[in-house]
Order: C-alpha cells, then structure tokens, then sequence
C-alpha cells in the first residue's frame, strides 16, 4: 500500500488530499472519505487513517481529503450543507490521482453523510454511498430519541432504580429533565432553523435529504452505532415517514448496525468492525 499526499485546488482555493494506493490490483471501486463538520482529514481517533489503510490493503483505493477551510485547507468552511463543490472536486482529482478507478463510493459520518445526500453524491462518477450515523439534528428529534431510548433504557437497569431507591438520585432534577424532553417532542413543533440553507431551497436540511436520496440511483449502505442518539435520530426519522421508508425500500439497500459502538466507534475494535463492514460490502459488486 502506497500514501500519496498532494494539493489540489477546489475553486481556486489549495487543500489537502492523500491517496492510499493497493500495491496489487486495484479494485473497479474507489473510496472517497469525506469528514463530517469542522473536522479534517484524519478524523476523530485517526478513525479515517485506519479505514483508508484498512481498505487499501484490501485492494481498494482511497482518498481522504479537507473541505476549503478545515485542516490544512484554505478559505472559509461554509457548513456541511454547502460543501458538495468540495465533494466534487475531490472526485475529480481522486480519478485523475487514481486512473485504474472506475467509479467512486462516497463514505461519510455524521455531518458527512448528510453532505453526501445533500448534494455530494450528485456527480456522475458516484456510483456507492456509504451513510454511517446520519445527522438529522432537530430539538424535537433529539428529545423524542431521549425519551424513547435513555430514558427508556434508563429504567430497564437495576443500576438505575438502586440509586433512586439508595437516595443517590436528585429525584425532582431528573423528572425536571424527563418533562422538558417530553413538552419539547410532543409539543407544538417550533420553525425550523436554516443553517446556511440554499438560496434554491429553504426547506429543513433532512427534508433536502430525502430528495437527494430519491434521486440517486446507485447502491447505498448504512452504517448505525448501537449506542449512539445521532443514530437513534435517524432511525426514528424514518420509521415515522413512509417517504423515507419508500425512499430506502427503491434502492439497492443495505443495512449494517453494529453492536457496542458509540459514535465515532472510539476503541481500536470498533474502528475494526467499519473498516471491515465497509470494505466487505464494497467488495460483494
């Protein structure tokens, strides 16, 4: 496996790229890894290092790269809704660094699967993506995923109802908690708050979403954390909406959820289980 690093331009301003090239033949499929937020090409415990390395060694190609702004990356980040000319540009330069790829498959986390639907995966080389805890943050979704999975789980444990029962627990703090994630999922929702949103199109980022789902027509893998809320966002987002679910069921759709993991799989292992989950699934073409 051979690294490469090298800078290339994404709209006349100088970023970061490193490819991570198989010694042996490579596969039809490059993988580009795109980062999520304000969070450069290394990504939280070198997670990104490990699967380029990881899946190099398997024969699979690789890019990592900073967005204009993040790392080492001039110009300003404009927020994960706005980088898809970032995206495309490393495509471009991933097929001119890497000529034996036909096609790329797009891995994000987070912020960075959600860019991916945002208009990332819209160039026409994109033929995979690969969407690991997707981001749909919104306050009443996060308190409704509070409510059904903390709160909820918080109850099943003996740990929990010892320390209530032992006084070790601040009683009216706790429900004071609890009542405010209820009023605030299952109360009247309030305007949604536009981060950046498209001059084109003002509506909710996961509403953008969707449609960016609806119209790719490639394969599409998610990734989920057992023990991870952003995940548990998403996943409440789509059973309660038969668009999502249509939206998933027409695709070439495969799903991964592994076991024990929180969200940026922090342990040597869990870093183990994507790696190997993204790479498996790349290869079965």
């Amino acid at each position: 496996m051979t690294e490469t690093a090298f800078t290339f331009d994404i709209q006349s301003e100088q970023v970061i790229g490193i490819c991570h090239t198989p010694d042996g033949q490579t596969h039809k499929t490059g993988l580009l890894i795109v980062v999520g937020g304000p969070q450069y090409r290394i990504g939280a415990h070198r997670q990104y290092v490990h699967m380029a390395r990881f899946c190099a060694d398997q024969g699979i190609a690789c890019m990592r790269f900073d967005y204009r702004g993040v790392g080492d990356g001039h110009g300003t980040y404009s927020g994960f809704e706005q980088v898809s000319p970032d995206i495309h540009a490393a495509i471009d330069e991933f097929r001119r660094q890497c000529p034996d790829i036909e096609q790329v498959a797009i891995w994000g986390l987070c912020e960075g699967a959600s860019a991916i639907l945002l208009g990332g995966a819209e160039h026409q080389d994109v033929s995979d993506i690969i969407l690991v805890n997707p981001w749909v943050r919104s306050e009443a979704g996060l308190a409704k995923a509070y409510v059904k999975h903390y709160y909820l789980d918080k109850l099943k444990d003996p740990a929990f109802w010892k320390k209530l029962f032992g006084g070790g627990l601040n009683i009216k703090q706790a429900f004071a908690g609890l009542w405010q994630n209820v009023t605030t999922a299952f109360g009247k929702p309030k305007d949604v708050e536009q981060t950046k949103a498209s001059e084109s199109d003002t509506r909710p980022f996961p509403e953008r979403m969707l449609s960016g789902l609806q119209v790719f027509d490639g394969r599409v893998l998610l990734i989920q954390s057992e023990n991870d809320l952003t995940a548990r966002e998403f996943d409440d987002l789509v059973n309660s909406s038969s668009d999502w679910q249509k939206a998933f069921d027409q695709k070439d759709f495969s799903r991964i959820d592994i076991a024990d993991t929180d969200h940026t799989f922090s342990s040597e292992k869990w870093r183990s289980d994507v790696a190997n989950a993204t790479a498996k699934w790349l290869l079965r073409q």
